[in-house]
């Protein structure tokens, strides 16, 4: 995702430090990716409104060799290529908005990588301490005597001093962090830090330097109000603003643990939305269970929105089974998991674009109707003929030809023996006779495709 989140980051940039303000710019950048996919979104709603147009076509063959389900996948193919349709196109866009969501996730989780100008190996550097000074904390205040850094440094202070009783505070301060320095880095002393491979060298040294400018360090990184577990863990770049949090004095001089830039670009940078940081995984118990809840909402409000005019363009989805309106609730608790899971930030995004969606999908629809569409398919089957060269389905369905020894010939004079229509000069229509005349198109259309098939049409299906 590193390849997509990069350009992404770019984006995101831009919208930053064009309103400084990082959930407004998400806001900007979910314009700008809307607008960046409107043309597959336009070729999907295209595609959806063909095979709408086909599906009374797709029943009948059904009907016809539901049996021999090799030649329904036959006659199908022969369908889709005459129609010029692909039935996969549908799914391009939506797998396109997939791939960008979740590349999305790490230019959320990482503004400091994506979105500042800051040398990267400081990043990452900066991000592996804080990673490491969380699993330090965690292991050592499980011990039940010295559970605290101050209290670890104070032994090994009195373990020197025992056995050098005229040493001077310094030395056995400086013994203290070394003997602490070294028992970091030893994998049977601290087996979680090890796993998490936050024990190298340079970051042990990292480490006990920031425990050196202040020894209760581990209170505050442990402390919940403050610090996500998980995030400290797996996404300790977001926990750096935490170190820029004043509250009432309290932690207020931690700051200088961090890299003197990154501090900088951290006190500066507006990662809150109405006071909330992004940064934050929503709880059931607080007030950001807001944005999961709206993510669900919304993205079942574009589902049932898309059905209704699916159902209005095809009538024949009213009918649809128990299966297929479960998988229309699959999105909408996706939506809802993926609020609660992952911070703030990716749910506000998610809320964004749900509503632009809705926004498409409505004005999408009245676009393409079915009767637009059949125009439109009789203008692209045209120009395809005029260009000789054959479509992806037309290529699709010779393949399966030949793979089962046919002559591929023959679909292509299936294919091209259609009726030449004269064609009149069109006179000026109003908006009824516009309106009847693409309705007269589409259920010729239809009729054509049964005669090429054999099968009955059923006139009772014109308005």
């Amino acid at each position: 995702m590193g390849i997509i989140a990069t350009p992404l980051g770019w984006i995101m940039k831009g919208c930053y430090f064009v309103v400084k303000n990082y959930g407004i710019a998400l806001l900007l950048f979910t314009i700008l990716t809307r607008l960046i996919t409107l043309p597959l979104q336009i070729k999907q709603q295209k595609s959806s409104a063909r095979m709408a147009m086909l599906q009374p076509e797709l029943e009948k063959l059904k009907k016809k060799y539901g049996k021999n389900q090799q030649k329904l996948q036959e006659e199908q193919m022969n369908l889709y290529a005459k129609a010029g349709v692909n039935p996969m196109a549908s799914c391009l866009p939506m797998i396109i908005m997939m791939v960008i969501l979740f590349a999305l996730i790490p230019v959320i989780y990482g503004p400091l990588t994506y979105v500042s100008n800051l040398n990267k190996d400081d990043v990452e550097d900066n991000n592996l301490m804080i990673q490491g000074i969380y699993y330090y904390a965690e292991e050592v205040s499980e011990n039940k005597t010295y559970n605290t850094f101050e209290k670890l440094i104070e032994k090994y202070k009195g373990d020197y001093i025992e056995e050098n009783p005229d040493a001077d505070e310094k030395d056995a301060e400086d013994y203290a962090y070394e003997t602490l320095e070294d028992k970091f880095q030893k994998k049977k002393n601290y087996p979680k830090a090890a796993k998490s491979e936050v024990n190298s060298k340079d970051n042990v040294e990292n480490v006990v330097d920031a425990i050196r400018k202040h020894n209760d360090l581990d209170k505050f990184i442990l402390d919940e109000s403050y610090f996500s577990s998980n995030l400290a863990k797996s996404r300790p770049e977001l926990m750096t603003f935490v170190f820029t949090r004043e509250e009432d004095g309290k932690y207020a001089d931690v700051l200088d643990v961090v890299n003197s830039d990154i501090r900088e670009f951290a006190e500066d940078f507006n990662y809150e939305f109405m006071g909330v940081s992004l940064g934050t995984i929503p709880s059931i118990k607080s007030i950001t269970c807001i944005i999961p809840i709206l993510c669900f909402l919304l993205q079942l409000l574009v589902t049932i929105v898309s059905q209704a005019f699916a159902k209005k363009n095809n009538p024949q989805m009213a009918n649809m089974g128990g299966g297929m309106k479960v998988v229309m609730y699959v999105m909408p608790l996706f939506s809802l998991w993926i609020g609660f899971s992952y911070p703030l930030g990716l749910g506000l995004y998610w809320c964004y674009s749900s509503l632009f969606a809705l926004g498409q999908t409505i004005f999408l629809n009245k676009i393409y109707t079915p009767e637009h569409v059949a125009e439109l398919v009789q203008k692209d089957i045209a120009k395809q003929k005029k260009s000789g060269k054959p479509t992806l389905m037309e290529r699709m369905a010779e393949a399966q030809m030949i793979k089962e020894g046919k002559d591929p010939k023959e679909i292509r004079k299936a294919l091209s023996d259609d009726d030449d229509e004269d064609q009149e000069e069109p006179k000026k229509l109003s908006k009824q006779e516009l309106k009847n005349e693409q309705r007269r198109k589409l259920n010729e259309a239809r009729r054509r495709m049964a005669e090429k098939y054999g099968d009955e049409y059923d006139d009772s299906q014109d308005d």
